[in-house]
């Protein structure tokens, strides 16, 4: 079985862009909100503090107006909602990690994510493209 690890890399285009590959998948919102604030906050935490590490080591610009694209990499291909796959986890992550400037609508475009397979490696693969107005 392949390892996915934490993984960055600037594209060199126009308006940059920045690739991440978080090697998991986030709990949906049904399950977020199950879960204890505490929990909550430390997973953010948790997040963040890799997201910071990472930004770090491959050297991230910070993009101040961002759209940011989800591919989530599951293990099997059952029905899921995409509104249940929002990406509050990582977005706020991402926020934290000054890796984006902020996360509400002035600032930030989020498409629908897509949702592949991959029985192999699962993971949740973001790309962070600077957009103008």
């Amino acid at each position: 079985m392949m390892g996915v690890k934490w993984d960055a890399q600037v594209e060199s285009t126009s308006p940059p862009s920045v690739w991440i590959c978080i090697p998991i998948l986030p709990p949906s919102l049904n399950e977020w909100s199950r879960k204890h604030w505490r929990v909550r906050h430390r997973a953010v935490e948790e997040m963040t503090n890799n997201l910071r590490l990472l930004a770090l080591a491959a050297s991230l610009p910070k993009i101040e107006r961002a759209e940011v694209r989800l591919v989530y990499y599951f293990r099997d291909r059952r029905r899921r909602d995409p509104d249940n796959y929002a990406g509050k986890f990582i977005l706020d992550g991402l926020r934290k990690a000054g890796i984006i400037s902020d996360d509400n609508a002035g600032v930030l475009r989020l498409p629908q994510p897509v949702f592949q397979v991959d029985r192999q490696a699962p993971r949740t693969e973001v790309l962070i493209t600077e957009w103008k107005e």
